[in-house]
């Protein structure tokens, strides 16, 4: 096995994971209709369109209000009935602005697993060692009458 190719693999992993993690900032609130309020702890303050929200905050929605969390990713995590929503440290929505949709953090984060797993897989297959043969069998006893 190449300990080069498993040394570049795990360094394929573990450049992406930081970048991925530290771009995540605060999620913008953004109020479609109706009214919100958010709190980071204590009682509940009105917000406008444009608060920045950092995860763990609170947002509560009146009735008939919607609200979008707009992650600086561009996901959107819609907030769509009145209640008390929890702010996720990741957006868990699927929608994402942009044409092309892809979410290039995981697809890096994904590509290299998939690469440092190859080259882990590939250190354990040791070729060198030639295949372990079985023992003949061994012929069963004569049946006696």
């Amino acid at each position: 096995m190449n300990k080069s190719l498993l040394l570049a693999a795990l360094l394929c992993a573990a450049a992406t994971a930081p970048t991925f993690a530290q771009g995540q900032s605060a999620p913008t609130l953004r109020v479609d209709s109706g009214s919100a309020m958010t709190s980071q702890g204590g009682e509940f303050a009105p917000a406008a369109s444009g608060t920045q929200v950092p995860a763990g905050s609170r947002v509560m929605l009146a009735e008939d209000s919607r609200a979008t969390l707009v992650y600086p990713d561009g996901c959107l995590q819609p907030l769509s009935s009145a209640g008390v929503y929890t702010v996720p440290p990741a957006c868990v929505a699927a929608e994402r602005r942009g044409a092309s949709g892809v979410d290039w953090g995981a697809v890096g984060i994904i590509g290299g697993s998939v690469a440092a797993i190859v080259a882990i897989a590939e250190g354990t297959l040791d070729d060198s060692d030639p295949p372990q043969q079985l023992p003949p069998p061994v012929a069963p006893p004569p049946v006696s009458r």
